[in-house]
């Protein structure tokens, strides 16, 4: 049985594929790659990338990313884009998944235009080709009962900001669905925290704000991340994190003062811990060696 098609994919790869290999390891160093180049290429990129945000995703999805999803089934996605990408990837791979958007005709797309959308607001579904089904609906539809026993996966959900009434707000959608999120696991897709190249994006990247990473750090621990195929000025994850237990310490005064302090700690079992000891490929391996 042949794998589904991945249109986004295949052009991704026939791009960076096209490109010289001194182009493709060393895009921004000054000293192998002149101005004039890069920026050739950057608008070639430009072009295409955008073309294909429009008709796909921000991100890249493949089979490993597949082959994960599919392990933390059934998946709610919230801030699907209008194309529902991912979600319509993971029903063609077999995936249990449900998926919404508060946009479900122009969401997700670049320069997105309020007036696309004003005709709109009496559609609650839209049906694909493939049969499946997008739905209308924002973070708070994780607050429905069954939504606790899935798993809530997100794909730049902070590209853009929340739209309320019409009017912008400076809340973070990921945030919004935390707050609202009940299950065990997150499922993120896009940077993280130290992970993006461009200095004015650094250092939450391109995908979710500091809103989102705080809570998602505080609250769950990474137990998974892997590499996406990316775009040249791009460092995308998927990254799957687990609500975190907590306990706490309780501190009572002697004497005179007989308040108590109670402090929280987070408990992560030894097996939900990622590697600790790690080094680039420049760092010798003997430096990692315990005495």
């Amino acid at each position: 049985m042949s794998s589904p098609a991945n249109p986004l994919l295949n052009a991704q790869k026939k791009f960076v594929s096209s490109l010289p290999t001194t182009i493709k390891e060393h895009f921004f160093c000054v000293d192998k790659v002149v101005p004039e180049i890069r920026a050739e290429i950057w608008a070639k990129q430009a072009e295409i990338g955008e073309e294909l945000v429009n008709k796909y995703s921000w991100a890249t999805p493949d089979s490993r990313a597949m082959r994960i999803l599919s392990h933390y089934q059934p998946i709610v996605e919230v801030g699907s884009g209008s194309n529902a990408y991912w979600a319509r990837m993971m029903n063609q791979h077999g995936i249990d998944v449900t998926a919404y958007d508060c946009h479900i005709e122009e969401g997700g797309k670049i320069h997105h235009e309020e007036t696309a959308t004003q005709g709109t607001k009496d559609i609650t579904t839209k049906t694909f080709e493939d049969g499946f089904v997008l739905q209308l609906g924002n973070p708070a539809v994780l607050s429905e009962p069954d939504m606790s026993n899935k798993s809530l996966f997100l794909c730049y959900p902070d590209e853009d900001v929340m739209e309320e009434e019409g009017e912008l707000t400076a809340e973070s959608m990921g945030a919004a669905c935390l707050e609202h999120f009940k299950g065990d696991y997150v499922i993120h897709v896009g940077e993280l925290f130290g992970d993006c190249l461009s200095i004015d994006q650094a250092p939450w990247g391109r995908s979710s704000g500091p809103q989102f990473q705080e809570r998602l750090a505080t609250e769950y621990h990474c137990i998974l991340k892997v590499r996406l195929n990316n775009w040249l000025h791009v460092r995308d994850t998927l990254s799957v994190w687990k609500r975190t237990k907590t306990c706490s310490i309780v501190f009572t005064g002697e004497g005179e003062d007989e308040s108590s302090e109670e402090v929280e700690y987070r408990h992560i079992p030894m097996d939900e811990r990622l590697p600790v000891d790690i080094a680039a490929p420049c760092v010798p391996s003997h430096l990692l060696e315990k005495d």
